[in-house]
């Protein structure tokens, strides 16, 4: 039919489940009925989980005292129009290093969200205690690498649940820092995406949050435009 729309649109997350991979440090969601349709007339469930369970994105606040929370960042900051997804197959408890972002530099030079498909989704589906403690992640270099070579770089996010390498959180977490410090800074990390999909023709990424105010981070659905 002449000028239907030949986009498509897909599901960039995971929903939230009492039974998915989580670091070790951050518990997984808890579900329980509060008010139900026999005894109430309606359903509602009473939901815990913390701001950085699952499929979810880090704010400056997250590491910066006085940085950008979720709800301070304007509703044009979670679209972005120039995605790239970037393919670095890594081993267990591998830290990026720079020199394996040096061939995608030039693909990424107008990009404004980088994706790495760091190839874990396979692991999050067969052995989601390796995926929540041995995936591979960024470091301090690798982070300022980033930063200098992506000019238009407003958000990253990867197949694995932290930025930094689990592994080796004491020597990487910094890279958060690195990423996400600066005054008035408006840059979003997300983590724990499913890449596991075609995304060859990623033309945009919308990232819903969680809008609560002042959160340093929190769930979020994350929408791909494909065409």
């Amino acid at each position: 039919m002449a000028g239907e729309s030949t986009k498509r649109y897909v599901f960039l997350g995971f929903p939230q489940r009492p039974d998915a991979p989580s670091p070790p440090a951050i518990p997984t969601i808890e579900k329980t009925p509060f008010l139900t349709i026999p005894n109430d007339g309606a359903n509602v469930t009473m939901m815990k989980l913390t701001s950085h369970t699952g499929t979810h994105l880090d704010v400056p606040l997250h590491v910066i005292a006085d940085g950008n929370a979720t709800t301070d960042l304007d509703a044009a900051d979670y679209v972005f129009t120039s995605p790239v997804v970037f393919d670095l197959p890594l081993g267990d408890a591998e830290v990026v290093q720079p020199d394996q972002l040096e061939p995608f530099v030039k693909q990424g030079q107008d990009a404004d969200f980088l994706l790495f498909r760091f190839g874990y989704g396979p692991v999050r589906r067969a052995d989601p205690d390796r995926y929540s403690v041995k995936s591979p992640g960024f470091g301090v270099e690798s982070a300022q690498f980033l930063l200098e070579n992506f000019p238009k770089m407003r958000g990253l996010g990867m197949d694995v649940p932290s930025l930094s390498c689990i592994e080796y959180l004491d020597d990487t977490f910094e890279a958060h820092h690195v990423l996400l410090r600066g005054k008035g800074r408006r840059f979003i990390v997300i983590e724990d995406l499913n890449l596991e999909q075609d995304l060859a023709e990623l033309s945009q990424v919308i990232v819903a949050p969680l809008l609560v105010d002042g959160l340093d981070g929190g769930p979020c659905t994350v929408f791909g435009v494909l065409g």
